[in-house]
């Protein structure tokens, strides 16, 4: 069913709610425990990831990632003008300046030609990836930088036989609402690193050592996640595939059904599971204005973060590609549960609306 928050519902059932219920009544710890390593080891079963740590959101996790790289106060770090505020905040909080790099034309992910800092965010927007992205991110990291992957949107999306998210030294998956799978909010991060993993658990447990005693040999938060998340978190991933296949059929049947009359983002489904359907119009708020009207929830797509208030007045940086995405994108309805009569709804709200 369409309403105005359909964009953003996130997508469960009676299995989700059964689990909590079972838990809650076997006595379970709440906090994180056993739950939290069981969702954690289906995220690396599915991922191919070697190790996975739940965290309290993806935000978090991309702070954690910057503690890994050591990053220093007044070091520049390279990043996406075309991402959510939540990549460079990070580093930003750890007294890092950020150059936003403009974005890929085509995939509209990171420039890595424009590369040049040690510490690199590298964001897969909608689960895509540009053609080269493996091998220059195996070339950042054997000449030395340091690789995050803000892979947010990226679950159930690979590239060259690798999850995205599997081939920096660390990446971050998000589990807020609106995502491929919820938990309401949470995170993971993921590495293939043993070493680093280890830094996480402490990181994640205020710097902890593990054994008795209070020993921090680390700076360190409270980035634990609970049980009772991963508890409905364990039941979406395992509907995770069919939540996967969904996706992909409702942008397809979007492309079909508005390829004459939208210009849609290069998405190769084989590949990629997109969170949301895009579009790129010249007259997008008043397309989404109309979509509202109809009772239609949508949404504008990032604006460059280059010229965000905050981080512009600091940070500025001239970014066309980027800004010419945030002018034109929008997001479509896409959750999982979309009907195809919906989706017919939807588009034919589209061509009504240039038929005016």
């Amino acid at each position: 069913m369409l309403t105005p928050n359909s964009h953003m519902n996130p997508v469960y059932d009676r299995r989700e709610i059964d689990a909590v219920k079972d838990y809650m009544f076997s006595d379970g710890w709440i906090m994180e425990h056993t739950v939290t390593r069981e969702m954690e080891s289906k995220i690396c079963e599915y991922t191919g990831a070697k190790h996975a740590h739940m965290v309290p959101s993806a935000t978090m996790g991309l702070l954690l990632a910057s503690m890994l790289s050591d990053i220093q106060p007044g070091e520049q770090f390279d990043c996406p003008a075309y991402t959510q505020a939540a990549t460079a905040n990070g580093s930003i909080l750890m007294g890092a300046f950020p150059e936003f790099i403009d974005v890929d034309p085509v995939s509209y992910t990171i420039d890595f030609s424009r590369v040049k800092n040690r510490v690199v965010y590298v964001t897969s927007i909608n689960g895509r990836y540009p053609a080269n992205a493996r091998k220059e991110i195996m070339n950042l990291r054997d000449r030395g930088h340091f690789v995050i992957e803000d892979s947010a949107q990226a679950l159930g999306s690979w590239h060259q036989g690798h999850h995205i998210g599997t081939m920096g030294h660390v990446g971050v998956f998000s589990f807020g609402a609106p995502k491929i799978i919820t938990t309401g909010q949470g995170g993971c991060i993921v590495t293939n690193d043993d070493a680093i993993s280890e830094r996480i658990h402490a990181i994640k447990n205020f710097g902890r050592t593990v054994g008795i005693g209070e020993t921090y040999n680390i700076m360190g938060m409270n980035f634990k996640f609970t049980d009772l998340q991963a508890a409905f978190g364990c039941e979406q991933m395992n509907r995770l595939p069919k939540v996967v296949n969904r996706k992909k059929e409702i942008y397809t049947a979007y492309r079909r059904l508005l390829g004459d009359t939208c210009e849609f983002v290069a998405t190769n489904v084989r590949t990629t599971t997109p969170t949301y359907p895009e579009i790129l119009v010249d007259d997008r708020d008043a397309l989404a204005e109309h979509l509202r009207s109809q009772n239609i929830g949508c949404r504008a797509v990032y604006s460059s973060l280059a010229k965000q208030p905050y981080h512009g007045s600091r940070f500025a940086r001239h970014a066309p590609v980027t800004e010419r995405i945030g002018s034109r994108g929008l997001q479509l309805p896409g959750q999982a549960n979309l009907t195809d009569a919906d989706i017919v709804s939807v588009c034919t709200a589209i061509k009504d609306y240039y038929k005016q």
